[in-house]
């Protein structure tokens, strides 16, 4: 059931038939170099990161991130969506899209549609989102949503530091 519709896209919630595809998606090197590795190895490994994470954030916090699916011809393509923190209360946008379908506009269409649905349903006044160091593409995506780099920060859920950029809404 589509959450989010836009012109080109359905973003709807993620559920165990969409394993093999989010076993794929986290298995791309760019994912893993952009956003880690999440240990999603098998299919089996996916349904149980589903089940801990896109389920249970929706059930926790009525929200999280979304399969994003091409209206078309339903072909998924990534996820976006906003994340809930245990150590934050942020609203984190966060978004992956798999290789051959970059550069085609769509993470940032995405990411348009859940900012909107975040102003709109969950009254959110203000979002952030983390990237990698290195990773220029989302960077840049991130800078044509009118975010802006706020500091470079090392955050729990990884190794490295990561640059955090923050929105502020009207």
């Amino acid at each position: 059931m589509a959450l989010i519709t836009t012109e080109r896209l359905i973003l709807r919630e993620v559920t165990s038939t969409d394993a093999e595809f989010i076993m794929a998606l986290y298995n791309e090197p760019s994912f893993i170099e952009g956003i880690g590795d999440k240990q999603v190895y098998t299919v089996e490994q996916a349904i149980e990161y589903i089940a801990n994470t896109f389920t249970k954030s929706y059930h926790d916090n009525g929200y999280g991130m979304f399969l994003v699916v091409l209206r078309e011809v339903g072909t998924p393509i990534g996820i976006c969506g906003l994340i809930r923190r245990d150590y934050r209360d942020d609203f984190e946008l966060g978004y992956g899209v798999s290789k051959m379908f970059r550069s085609k506009g769509y993470a940032g269409e995405a990411a348009t549609a859940v900012l909107e649905y975040g102003k709109q349903q969950l009254n959110a006044k203000e979002f952030i989102a983390v990237t990698s160091m290195s990773n220029q593409a989302s960077i840049k995506t991130l800078e044509r949503l009118g975010f802006l780099f706020s500091k470079v920060e090392k955050l729990a859920a990884y190794d490295e530091e990561s640059r955090l950029f923050k929105l502020a809404v009207d």
